[in-house]
């Protein structure tokens, strides 16, 4: 099985739901991390062009641990994700066109925070889209299915009532060494 999860920022996967990701990978399923926005904007003294630069690394390393592919939408930094773009549309139907997942995890509707809130929009979206062979986007042919969302929790908790859960005890270790790697987002 293909799973794709989509976080608006690089470390956004690590934190929410790397643990269930770690599990899928442990029962022999390929994964796929993506990134809406770079992460740009995610420090108080390292300019945004060197912080996404440093952010795609650490995404890239931490997705390393699981054998993991890793996407992101060009050209997105944060806060300039808007849901109801058209270019940010096809973008992220191209992606999921690319990444052919049979399940999607991605951030809950009902987040507080606003990239958070656009990417949740963008993967509904684009989930149904994805499979349309009339809506062209670029050169990834449209996908066979529409493969069934899954929300993570919010960093805060708010707004998230969970119908289920992922017992992450086997695989805590991998998802505390995958935000490890995040080490610009610690200062």
């Amino acid at each position: 099985m293909r799973v794709l999860a989509v976080g608006a920022h690089p470390d956004d996967l690590e934190i929410l739901c790397a643990g269930t990701l770690a599990r899928y990978r442990r029962d022999g399923h390929q994964i796929i991390m993506a990134h809406a926005c770079n992460g740009n904007c995610g420090h108080f003294i390292i300019p945004p062009d060197e912080l996404a630069a440093i952010r795609a690394k650490e995404a890239e390393a931490a997705a390393a641990l699981l054998d993991a592919e890793v996407l992101t939408l060009e050209g997105v930094g944060d806060g300039e994700l808007v849901a109801d773009d058209p270019a940010q549309r096809r973008a992220m139907v191209e992606l999921i066109r690319r990444a052919r997942p049979d399940v999607i995890i991605t951030h809950t509707p009902d987040d507080y925070m606003p990239d958070h809130v656009a990417t949740s929009q963008l993967v509904f979206f684009a989930s149904f889209f994805a499979s349309t062979p009339n809506y062209k986007t670029g050169t990834a042919p449209h996908h066979e299915a529409v493969p069934p969302i899954f929300y993570m929790d919010t960093l805060a908790g708010a707004n998230f009532l969970p119908e289920e859960y992922v017992d992450i005890t086997d695989t805590l270790e991998i998802k505390l060494k995958m935000l490890e790697w995040h080490q610009s987002q610690l200062v």
